[in-house]
């Protein structure tokens, strides 16, 4: 991955060196210190407007975060309260990282000097600012007076020196001579590639062999040209090819299988625009792997999924070389399997909607791992457990059954939900992910048959149908209640929807009896009876889990109010008389 990071660096290399280290800040409004330079003369604090994209590197800004200073002229100013003792706080802290670019650098002694002498000032005239501001947070920089005009931090070259050498004071200081681990070549190299990524660490087992880290450069050598270029490129990716996702975020990294700058830099430029324009990876998924799935095949596609707290960022799932061709069968199988359940206004099974599925997983939980799993699964056409699948999708059924509206109704979310479990079923199937046995039609073909065929790879074993016609039933009486009692008594029956074979088994001349005291057992729901007989004589002994017979059943349920199943109760009161 950092190779391909260095390769993005190396074709997007800036033409001016010092922007390769260059960030963007993130506030959109920051106050500078006016100093004049002829002669060198604090004027004061002024509010200031956030250079745009193509001007962000005059602030010759970079991340500083925890006890990291010194890098930069311009540093973050966050103040946590309005009270005049929590502004004066920020304003010193922010102070003290401000100065340091400054010290120990002989061309910039006289601005320390300068600070030092209006030290009180200024905090009075930050002090001011900050009452009247809005933004919780803001940046500190300074803009120099130059023969009248305004000069940013980039616009003055002993400024722009110290950037440099600031940034690659550590690799020039720890610098040893050896081979570059990503260039091949014989060079001073240095164990730097933590100041770019913060994930890189040199203290865990298993990176460095002798949990030291001056054995960390015989690990992960790393040159001054690559670590630019690893910069330069790591910039570009947290910046243009970074898309929100569920309250983390995806860096997205494309390569080629053959090198070409050219079509590199096309795809590098679709996906900035995409990130751009469609933000949000979960709610515009589709549209955004639509995009990917144009490009050429020899295109590939790193995922990272990251978790990004101030100074620490940790990958949670890394999906290497996700080809063209796989997300366009995502995205295609995806509408075929909404498409197949042919239920109105059921949406398709997004990463975001199964993350929902499995209730929004935190951090460390283990339906978080699951979760994860089941993304890479899909991206890579790994297999994953049906069973694990449908216990979360029942975790969640079980949930919205118990829910009871204003009306002290049964909430029929459900019902809903069940239909996303059924199209995420048949979409993990159709790409691989579930491995599902087709089985041919035992039974004389009916009506009821004909539903079966639609998803042979699901219904492919007789005790699924037989269980699935059951709860067909089981949601015809519970139709029949709520429409002359507006209540459905019957719910309790099914035991929270944790019912084994023998419960489920049992319903059925309770259904019968239900139907006929209710005078609507009819010919259709007859037949439906009798075929489902005929299916629970020809299943013979399963093992089967809780969760999967129950998911079976609901499905029944869910689909009891769709065709071919779907009777009118005044109809077959009608029919019945």
């Amino acid at each position: 991955m950092l190779t391909k990071v260095i390769e993005i660096g190396r074709l997007m290399r800036q033409s001016e060196y010092y922007r390769n280290f260059t960030k963007a800040v993130k506030q959109d409004k920051g106050l500078a210190l006016l100093v004049s330079l002829e002669p060198l003369e604090y004027k004061g604090v002024v509010a200031l407007e956030t250079p745009g994209p193509d001007q962000a590197h005059l602030l010759l800004y970079t991340d500083q975060l925890g006890q990291v200073s010194g890098k930069s002229p311009t540093v973050n100013l966050t103040v946590s309260g309005k009270s005049l003792e929590k502004i004066k706080e920020a304003i010193e802290k922010a102070l003290r990282k401000f100065r340091r670019f400054f010290e120990d650098e002989e061309v910039l002694r006289d601005f320390v000097k300068l600070f030092e002498k209006n030290h009180l000032q200024i905090v009075e005239d930050l002090e001011k600012q900050l009452m009247t501001m809005e933004e919780k947070g803001t940046y500190l920089t300074i803009i120099l007076i130059k023969n009248g005009q305004e000069m940013m931090p980039a616009e003055y070259e002993p400024f722009k020196e110290v950037f440099i050498k600031r940034a690659l004071e550590k690799a020039t200081s720890t610098g040893v001579q050896g081979t570059c681990h990503f260039c091949g070549k014989s060079r001073l190299v240095s164990a730097t590639v933590n100041e770019v990524f913060k994930f890189a660490t040199f203290d865990k087992p298993g990176f460095s062999p002798s949990l030291k880290i001056e054995g960390a450069v015989k690990v992960l050598p790393i040159c001054e040209e690559c670590k630019t270029d690893l910069q330069n490129g790591a910039n570009i990716v947290t910046r243009d090819l970074t898309f929100n996702f569920l309250g983390r975020t995806i860096w997205l990294i494309p390569s080629l299988m053959h090198k070409n700058d050219s079509i590199l830099s096309r795809v590098i430029e679709r996906v900035k625009e995409n990130s751009k324009t469609l933000k949000d990876f979960a709610r515009n998924e589709e549209e955004i792997e639509e995009a990917l799935a144009d490009e050429d095949p020899f295109v590939h596609y790193d995922f990272l999924f990251m978790e990004i707290n101030k100074n620490q960022q940790r990958i949670e799932l890394h999906l290497t070389e996700v080809s063209p061709t796989r997300l366009r069968k995502l995205v295609t199988e995806r509408k075929e399997a909404a498409k197949r359940i042919a239920v109105e206004n059921v949406p398709e099974p997004t990463l975001g909607l199964l993350w929902d599925l499995y209730e929004k997983p935190t951090s460390k939980s283990e339906a978080r791992k699951d979760y994860l799993q089941l993304i890479r699964s899909i991206f890579h056409g790994e297999s994953y457990n049906l069973q694990r699948f449908l216990w979360y999708c029942m975790r969640k059924i079980r949930k919205a059954v118990q829910e009871i509206d204003s009306k002290q109704t049964r909430n029929f979310h459900w019902r809903t939900l069940t239909y996303l479990s059924f199209a995420a079923v048949l979409f993990l199937s159709q790409i691989e992910v579930f491995h599902l046995r087709k089985e041919g039609e035992s039974v004389v073909s009916s009506e009821v048959s004909e539903f079966f065929q639609r998803y042979p790879e699901f219904f492919n074993e007789p005790w699924k149908k037989a269980v699935f016609l059951t709860g067909v039933l089981a949601g015809k009486v519970l139709a029949v209640q709520y429409a002359k009692r507006q209540a459905a008594p019957f719910f309790n029956k099914l035991k929270g929807l944790k019912m084994n074979m023998r419960d489920v088994q049992g319903l059925l001349p309770e259904i019968r009896n239900k139907l006929e005291q209710y005078k609507s057992y009819g010919q259709r729901t007859d037949l439906i009876m009798k075929v489902a007989a005929e299916y629970y004589l020809s299943a013979g002994e399963k093992n089967i889990t809780i969760d999967e017979l129950n998911f079976v059943f609901t499905l029944g349920l869910a689909y009891s109010n769709k065709e071919p199943f779907k009777i009118e109760v005044e109809e077959v009161e009608q029919n019945e008389q």
